[in-house]
């Protein structure tokens, strides 16, 4: 199975989004700045609906169209929130991009963030990526276990509540 031209641009627009705002991160130093620059390419790169679905699991299924799709917003909201948290500084960062490989599902892009003067971050993408893997940690496995334990515990609506306070707490640390 060939690697798509359309998952590699869309590949190279998220690496590029994400340098992008290392390189300006001392210019914009409100993450809303970042936000606005990752969210296009996240959008593009990231089948958030996807990731929304198998986050849930069966709760997915009980859940109206209405629903879904605020819970889909959310999750677009903390995943970009998340990433301009994270990728604030330029330090020499770079991407690298080490193999391509076919799976059943789709491609995994194998690549490492070499940080200058720390260790590097091995980062597996999972295209049309829904699934990213850092350093063997799976983010995909650890949004399901923690979004289905709070649905078991407490409720949808406080999962909700949940992702909400997680955006609100990537935001409020600038």
């Amino acid at each position: 199975m060939p690697f798509a031209s359309d998952t590699r641009r869309q590949l190279a627009l998220f690496g590029m989004a994400l340098l992008a705002v290392l390189l300006q991160a001392a210019g914009l130093e409100m993450i809303g700045e970042r936000e606005a620059l990752l969210g296009p390419a996240i959008a593009d790169a990231f089948n958030v609906e996807r990731i929304a679905s198998v986050s849930l699991g069966r709760t997915w299924k009980g859940l109206s169209e209405a629903e879904r799709t605020e819970f889909t917003e959310l999750l677009a909201a903390l995943i970009v929130a998340t990433y301009a948290d994270r990728f604030d500084q330029y330090t020499g960062q770079r991407f690298v991009t080490d193999r391509v490989e076919a799976v059943r599902t789709g491609f995994v892009v194998y690549t490492t963030l070499e940080r200058p003067g720390n260790s590097s971050v091995s980062l597996n993408y999972f295209l049309g990526i829904f699934n990213v893997v850092a350093d063997g940690v799976s983010d995909l496995s650890l949004r399901r276990a923690d979004y289905n334990s709070i649905v078991k515990k407490e409720g949808y609506a406080s999962l909700l509540a949940h992702l909400r306070n997680k955006i609100k707490q990537a935001r409020d640390r600038q």
